[in-house]
């Protein structure tokens, strides 16, 4: 994992519901969209924490958001200190 300035509190929290979303199987239904994330979407992708992927959801195409591997191992890292 590449280094980078640590994330504000804000920024961890919108990882972790994004994350959270995915295991609990809510964004095959209603994946986390640039809306959720607003303004955590450039410094989290930037940093490759997510990925951005596009996908149909209610007969609309949306960028939806989803943690990345970088992002994963993040999150492990955050739970282990």
């Amino acid at each position: 994992m590449k280094y980078f300035r640590p994330l504000s509190e804000s920024m961890i929290q919108k990882l972790k519901q994004c994350r959270q979303s995915e295991i609990d199987g809510t964004a095959e239904e209603r994946p986390c969209t640039m809306e959720d994330m607003n303004y955590a979407v450039a410094p989290l992708f930037k940093r490759g924490l997510i990925e951005i992927k596009k996908q149909v959801v209610d007969n609309k195409i949306l960028d939806c958001i989803y943690v990345s591997k970088d992002g994963l191992e993040y999150l492990e890292k955050l739970e282990q200190e």
